[in-house]
């Protein structure tokens, strides 16, 4: 069993961010080692649950896994959680949390757990996991910036000047 976790403060507001992690279909244009993917279904449940299933295909050199997930988004509580259905994993579970710092920052978490069915394929297969897992924070802040623009950088600086950096941390376990 493998667990990832980080969080990290990015300018852009938490319903953009949470957009852009639902839109699946366009991972493969952004999220490192992301090859395919291919929608199965996507409904929207009462109150205002938006569930999606799709069948996802990540890679790293020859090394190709894929494997069918359930996507569900609850805007109202700022959540968006991933389990995996099927493929050569045992268990995937991820986790995305939206927490809005003002107007225009948002902190946001990610963490998931995961573990794979076969020994050889988890050998293979964890470090892929772990180099995706490791960049998919700071992918979906490029992707913001790239579709938003930097509509959070304060207005107010000098010219010339760079904006603070964001801060955010990480910590990788496996057992």
């Amino acid at each position: 069993m493998a667990e990832f976790e980080t969080s990290k403060l990015i300018r852009h507001v938490w319903s953009d961010l949470f957009d852009l992690v639902l839109d699946v279909p366009r991972y493969p244009e952004f999220v490192p080692h992301c090859r395919a993917v291919r929608l199965l279904s996507r409904k929207t449940h009462e109150p205002d649950l938006t569930v999606i299933v799709s069948r996802m295909t990540v890679g790293f050199a020859a090394l190709e896994v894929s494997y069918a997930n359930r996507t569900t988004a609850d805007p109202t509580g700022r959540r968006i959680s991933v389990d995996a259905l099927d493929g050569p994993l045992r268990h995937l579970h991820a986790l995305w949390r939206f927490e809005p710092r003002d107007d225009n920052r948002t902190e946001l978490h990610f963490a998931v757990d995961y573990a794979f069915s076969n020994p050889l394929l988890a050998a293979l297969a964890s470090r892929l996991f772990a180099a995706m897992f490791g960049e998919i924070v700071n992918a979906f802040e490029r992707r913001a910036d790239r579709l938003y623009g930097d509509k959070a950088a304060p207005r107010h600086r000098r010219e010339g000047e760079e904006p603070p950096p964001a801060a955010g941390q990480r910590r990788l376990t496996t057992s």
